[in-house]
């Protein structure tokens, strides 16, 4: 613990999905859940945050899409990067009316975060459309698979696929009582995990060429909907250690954005100045994803880059 950190301790009820014939499944919406001990509130729109209204003369709405690091994984609401990028919005750009809309879904690839948008842009009618890319999102799921697995069923917990009741509830708990442990997850993360091998070279190679595809239709969708598009690069943690896999694969994204006329902002850089100055990732102990810090230093980076380009 004093090396690495404290596990953080899960509570249910935890996240519960039900299916989606557009993105295979979605987060229920108005049903509210934690993620370990932040309450997340769900609106109506199945999206994480408050409901969500007509749209005030004088705002400029952002919808901010992403998987769970931006969803907020670990952190409460206030602590997403979202919520951040509204608050830094409004500060650097004083008299300003901002809304920032958390469209971020735990697993979520970018035709699944373009699929969100094909559903509910005109709904939500944003000025602004930030893809908060990782490079994870070279791997997809079947949509359409996977809505045919869930479309007949209740809503389950995202995190076992079951409903979290009678046996399922016990196993849960004695899962719990391991994570606790800091050993054990320390044990886990450099002993249970060293058998991986990294992605194969074609699978990035194929989820770079889908990229392109899905950002030419976000930017046939701004043009009929009327929003600006924006495009940044959340990094891998590891890549702030040294040489990353990840590293290659985000500079295949930018290329592709930017032959198509999209800055591509990499976020980087702000993250790694928060790693020196603090010596410590800025990440959630055996867990990965961004803590407060981490979430407002990336949407500093990005509350500039939307500033410069309007």
């Amino acid at each position: 613990r004093v090396l690495v950190g404290s596990p953080y301790v899960e509570r249910l009820p935890i996240m519960r999905m039900q299916a989606n014939p557009h993105r295979g499944w979605e987060m229920v919406p108005g049903e509210d859940h934690y993620t370990y001990h932040h309450l997340v509130r769900v609106n109506s729109h199945g999206l994480r945050g408050p409901e969500i209204g007509a749209k005030a003369e004088g705002t400029t709405r952002v919808l901010v899409l992403g998987d769970s690091l931006v969803y907020g994984q670990g952190v409460g609401e206030d602590e997403t990067l979202p919520h951040y990028l509204e608050v830094l919005l409004e500060e650097r750009k004083p008299g300003s009316d901002w809304e920032v809309i958390n469209g971020g879904h735990r697993a979520y690839a970018t035709h699944q975060e373009l699929a969100l948008l094909e559903e509910l842009g005109s709904e939500l009618h944003p000025d602004v459309v930030v893809c908060l890319w990782y490079w994870n999102d070279t791997m997809e799921r079947d949509v359409e698979a996977t809505y045919e697995r869930w479309k007949d069923r209740e809503p389950v917990a995202f995190d076992t696929g079951t409903t979290i009741e009678g046996w399922e509830w016990w196993k849960w708990q004695g899962k719990q009582l391991v994570r606790r442990s800091a050993l054990a997850n320390f044990l886990y993360d450099t002993i249970g995990k060293s058998g991986g091998t990294p992605t194969k070279q074609e699978v990035y190679d194929g989820g770079i060429l889908r990229l392109d595809r899905y950002l030419g239709r976000f930017l046939a969708l701004g043009e009929r909907m009327g929003f600006r598009f924006v495009f940044a690069i959340i990094p891998d943690p590891n890549a702030l250690l040294g040489p990353h896999e990840s590293i290659d694969v985000n500079r295949d994204a930018a290329d592709k954005a930017r032959a198509r006329g999209i800055p591509a902002l990499d976020l980087t850089p702000p993250v790694r100045r928060l790693y020196e100055e603090e010596d410590r990732m800025p990440v959630i102990p055996f867990d990965g994803h961004y803590l407060p810090e981490g979430n407002r230093a990336m949407a500093g980076a990005l509350a500039d880059h939307i500033l410069e380009g309007r």
